[in-house]
C-alpha cells in the first residue's frame, strides 16, 4: 500500500478506549495523516480500561483533547466545535458504543458530512446485539449455531436443550465477557440466577471446531478489503483476543461474509468471529463486532490498513487492496513467551518489526513509558486497598 501524497487529518471522538492504541499505530504507518482525539476522563477503572491520557504524549498525534464526560449533547458539541476549531476533514468513531451513540443522535451533529461512512441504526443494533444477529441470521438462512433466548418467556423445564451449550449475554459485554460452557441444567440455571445483565441471554450449541475472526471494510454491503485469521493456540470455548494468529484465505468463508455483509447492507468496518464446525466442514457465524478491533495494527503491517482505507472512502479516493494470504502476527503477549523461548529472536529486526507492535514500542517510547507507569501505580494501589481492613 503507498503512503498518500495528500495530507488530510481526522478527529476520533471517543479516544478513551483501549482500540485507541491499535488504530493510532495503523494510521502512524502512513505519512501525510494528522490525528486529533477527544477523550473523556474515567472516573474509576475496569477490565480492559486504560488511562489513555498517555497518548497525550504521543508523537503521532497532532493533539490530544482531555475532558470530562458530560451528556451526549456537550459531546456532541464538543466533536462539532473540535473539527471547526482545527478544521479537520474525518470523524472516525472506532469503538461500537460511541459509534451507537453518534447514530441514535445523528440529529444533534452539525457535521455529518465529515462522518466516515456508517450503517443505519437498524443494521447496526442487529449486528451489536446477539440476540438480533441470531434472528437475523436465521431469516437469512445464513449458517450459525442453533440457539435458544433466553427471555421472560423461558421456561428451563420444558425447554429442548442439548447440552452442552454456550451461554453469553446478547449485549454490553466485549472480549469474550461472560461467555461460558454449560454442561448441564444445574449450570444453566446458575448462570441464569447469577447474570447481571437485564437483557436476554442467547444459549448457542456448542460446535466442535475451531475458531475463525474475519474484519471487513464495507461500503452499502461491497466488501472493500479484508482479513482471515485463525489463532495459533485456543485453550477453551471462551472467546479472548488473538494474541498469536495466522493469516490465511478461504473462497467459502469470503463468500459467506460477503452474503452476510451484504444482508445487512454494511457500511463501515467490522470484527467476525466464525466457528469451523468440524462435523460439517462448514463455517458457522458467531457474532459481529461492530468497530475496530484488537491488532488492527497487524492488518495494517500485512498490507491491508482498515482506518487509512476506511479513511480514503470517506474522501471519495480509490482504494488499493490485495486480500493476505499468510503471515503470522504476535501480540506483545505472545512475543514475550516467544522470547521465553528463544531470545535470539530480538536480533530478527525486520521480524519484529513487520510482525509484531514493536515497531510502535521504538517510535513511541513516552506512551509506552507512561503506560507503564500507570500500571505500575494501578498494581501498587491494589495491594494497598486489599490489606486495608474492611
Amino acid at each position: 500500500m503507498k503512503n498518500s501524497p495528500n495530507t488530510f487529518s481526522i478527529l476520533i471522538p471517543d479516544g478513551e478506549t483501549t482500540l485507541l492504541s491499535n488504530v493510532v499505530h495503523s494510521l502512524s504507518l502512513i505519512k501525510g495523516v494528522k490525528i486529533y482525539v477527544l477523550s473523556s476522563h474515567k472516573k474509576k477503572y475496569f477490565k480492559y480500561s486504560i488511562d489513555n491520557s498517555c497518548f497525550k504524549h504521543s508523537r503521532f498525534i497532532e493533539k490530544f483533547i482531555h475532558y470530562k464526560n458530560t451528556t451526549t449533547q456537550d459531546w456532541i458539541n464538543r466533536i462539532d466545535d473540535t473539527v471547526e476549531t482545527y478544521n479537520i476533514d474525518l470523524i472516525l468513531p472506532i469503538f461500537d458504543v460511541s459509534t451507537k451513540r453518534i447514530l441514535e443522535h445523528l440529529s444533534l451533529l452539525r457535521n455529518t458530512s465529515k462522518l466516515c461512512a456508517l450503517s443505519d441504526l437498524n443494521d447496526f443494533e442487529t449486528a451489536i446485539r446477539k440476540d438480533l444477529l441470531f434472528l437475523f441470521l436465521k431469516s437469512k438462512n445464513l449458517p450459525c449455531p442453533d440457539g435458544i433466548i433466553v427471555d421472560s418467556a423461558f421456561n428451563i423445564e420444558t425447554a429442548d436443550i442439548n447440552f452442552p451449550i454456550v451461554a453469553k449475554p446478547t449485549y454490553g459485554f466485549n472480549g469474550g465477557m461472560g461467555v461460558k460452557l454449560l454442561k448441564n441444567k444445574e449450570e444453566l440455571r446458575e448462570y441464569i440466577s447469577t447474570s447481571k445483565s437485564e437483557d436476554p441471554i442467547l444459549l448457542q450449541k456448542f460446535i466442535k471446531g475451531f475458531d475463525v475472526t474475519c474484519n471487513v471494510f464495507c461500503d452499502n454491503g461491497d466488501i472493500k478489503a479484508y482479513t482471515m485469521q485463525k489463532a495459533a493456540m485456543v485453550k477453551n470455548v471462551k472467546v479472548t483476543p488473538q494474541f498469536e494468529f495466522n493469516f490465511f484465505h478461504d473462497e467459502a468463508l469470503l463468500e459467506l461474509m460477503m452474503n452476510l455483509m451484504k444482508g445487512l447492507n454494511w457500511s463501515g468496518v467490522a470484527n467476525i468471529d466464525f466457528r469451523f464446525d468440524e462435523v460439517d466442514n462448514t463455517y458457522k457465524i458467531i457474532e459481529i463486532n461492530p468497530r475496530f478491533w484488537l491488532n488492527t495494527e497487524a492488518s495494517a503491517l500485512a498490507g491491508v490498513n482498515f482506518p487509512y482505507l476506511y479513511c480514503l472512502s470517506a474522501l471519495n479516493k480509490d482504494i488499493e487492496f490485495k486480500p493476505v494470504k499468510e503471515g503470522v502476527f504476535l501480540h506483545l503477549k505472545a512475543l514475550v513467551k516467544h522470547l521465553q523461548r528463544n531470545p535470539f529472536l530480538i536480533f530478527k529486526i525486520n521480524y519484529l518489526f513487520n510482525n509484531t507492535p514493536f515497531r510502535f514500542i521504538i517510535k513511541d517510547p513516552l506512551v509506552v513509558w507512561c503506560k507503564f507507569v500507570w500500571r505500575s501505580n494501578n498494581i501498587i494501589s491494589s495491594k494497598i486497598l486489599k490489606r486495608k481492613p474492611s
